[in-house]
C-alpha cells in the first residue's frame, strides 16, 4: 500500500507536469488559465479561423495570416502560424443556413517577457488578394498577466482578449479569438429549348417561369439578375429583350426551338427552378433534364396541357444547365385527300406514253 508521504510526492509531480506548459485561453474576470511554470514562461494563445461557403463550391487554395502588434513597448515579440486550406479539405455538413463552415486553428506564441506585468497587443488578420475572398476586419485587444513565481521565476497567469477595440475595452471581452471569411464565387446558367419530330413547329415559342433564392452568402436583400436569350450559335437574338429576375419574385419568358436563356454572374449557392408553363392541347410532349453543378442528372417526361418544372437546385461553380425538349407527337395519316389529284393522273398518263413510245421504237429497230 502507498503510504501517505509518498502519495503526497506523487500528486505534488503530477501537478508540476500539468503546470509545465499549456496552451489555454479565457475571458471573463481574468481566472487564471495557465498554470504556474517552473520551466518556462509558455503559454499560447488559440486562434480560430471560419471560412463560410455556399453550397456549390470546393474548399479555395489559400492562406491566412496575422498580425500581432505590440501595445506594450517592452513587451516581448508574438507570432501566429499561418492557417492553410486546400481544395482536399473535407467541407463537413452544410448549416440549416446553407452554408459550409470550415474551421481550422492556429495559436499566438510569445517570446521571453522581462518581468511581471501586464502586456498588451492588438492581433487582426493580414488582408490579402484571393479572388472571392472577404476578409475579416476583427480586431482584438489582447491582455497577458505575467506573474512571478515563489521561487522568483515568471509564468503567464492570464490571458484575456477584448474585441473590436484599439485601446482595449474590458467590457467587450470574449471567449476566444475568431476570424471569419467568406469565400463567394459566380457561375453560369442555361436554360435551353429544343423540339423534336418531324412535324414539329421550329417557331413555335414556349412559355416559361424562372424564381430565384439569393444565395445565403449574398449581401443584398433582393439582388437582381439579368439573362441574355441566344440563338444555338450563341449570339444573342435580336429584338428580343433581355430578362431581368429579383429574386424571390417569378419572372416569365418564351424560348424557341434552339434558344437558350443565359445568366453568367450568378453567385454560387442561388437556387432556382424553372418550370415550362402549361397551354392548350398542342401535341407537344415536354421532358426536362438538369445538368446539376456538373453532374447530369435523368430526364424527366411530363405530360401535354400539363406544366413540367425543373423542381429546386442550386448553382454550382461547374455545369450548370437545364434542358427542355418538347416532341411533337406525329399522328399517322390514313388519308390522302388533295386537290392537285388530275394533275398529278396527267403527269402518270404522260410518263406512261412516254415509256410506250420508247418500246415501240426500240422493237421497230430491232427489226
Amino acid at each position: 500500500m502507498i503510504n501517505k508521504k509518498r502519495l503526497g510526492v506523487l500528486l505534488l509531480a503530477g501537478t508540476m507536469i500539468m503546470g509545465m506548459s499549456t496552451t489555454a485561453f479565457a475571458a471573463g474576470n481574468g481566472t487564471p488559465t495557465v498554470g504556474q511554470s517552473n520551466v518556462d514562461q509558455g503559454a499560447k494563445a488559440p486562434i480560430k479561423k471560419n471560412l463560410e461557403m455556399a453550397e456549390g463550391l470546393d474548399v479555395p487554395n489559400a492562406t491566412f495570416s496575422f498580425s500581432v502588434t505590440k501595445v506594450t513597448a517592452d513587451a516581448p515579440e508574438a507570432t501566429i502560424q499561418p492557417i492553410q486550406y486546400a481544395t482536399t479539405d473535407e467541407k463537413g455538413t452544410v448549416g440549416a443556413d446553407g452554408k459550409y463552415i470550415v474551421s481550422k486553428n492556429s495559436e499566438i506564441q510569445f517570446g521571453t517577457f522581462p518581468h511581471a506585468g501586464e502586456f498588451a497587443y492588438r492581433v487582426t488578420e493580414t488582408a490579402g488578394d484571393l479572388t472571392g475572398i472577404t476578409y475579416s476586419q476583427e480586431s482584438y485587444y489582447l491582455r497577458v498577466q505575467v506573474a512571478n513565481t515563489d521561487r522568483g521565476n515568471l509564468y503567464i497567469k492570464t490571458i484575456t482578449a477584448e474585441k473590436g477595440t484599439e485601446t482595449g475595452d474590458k467590457n467587450n471581452k470574449v471567449g476566444e479569438i475568431v476570424f471569419t471569411n467568406t469565400y463567394r464565387k459566380n457561375a453560369s446558367l442555361e436554360i435551353m429549348k429544343n423540339t423534336e419530330g418531324k412535324l414539329a413547329d421550329k417557331t413555335k415559342a414556349f412559355e416559361f417561369e424562372l424564381t430565384f433564392t439569393k444565395s445565403p452568402t449574398e449581401t443584398q436583400d433582393a439582388p437582381t439578375y439579368t439573362g441574355t436569350i441566344k440563338d444555338k450559335n450563341g449570339a444573342a437574338v435580336q429584338g428580343v429583350s433581355p430578362v431581368t429576375v429579383t429574386v424571390g419574385t417569378p419572372a416569365t419568358f418564351s424560348l424557341k426551338d434552339g434558344q437558350k436563356l443565359v445568366f453568367d454572374n450568378l453567385p454560387a449557392g442561388t437556387k432556382y427552378v424553372v418550370t415550362e408553363k402549361a397551354a392548350e392541347k398542342d401535341g407537344y410532349t415536354p421532358k426536362v433534364q438538369v445538368l446539376d453543378n456538373g453532374v447530369r442528372g435523368q430526364w424527366y417526361i411530363g405530360k401535354d396541357e400539363e406544366s413540367l418544372s425543373s423542381k429546386e437546385h442550386f448553382i454550382g461553380e461547374n455545369d450548370n444547365k437545364v434542358m427542355f425538349v418538347n416532341t411533337y407527337n406525329d399522328v399517322p395519316v390514313t388519308g390522302i385527300i388533295m386537290n392537285n389529284l388530275p394533275f398529278i393522273l396527267l403527269i402518270g398518263i404522260a410518263v406512261l406514253a412516254f415509256g410506250t413510245l420508247a418500246f415501240l421504237k426500240k422493237r421497230r429497230t430491232s427489226k
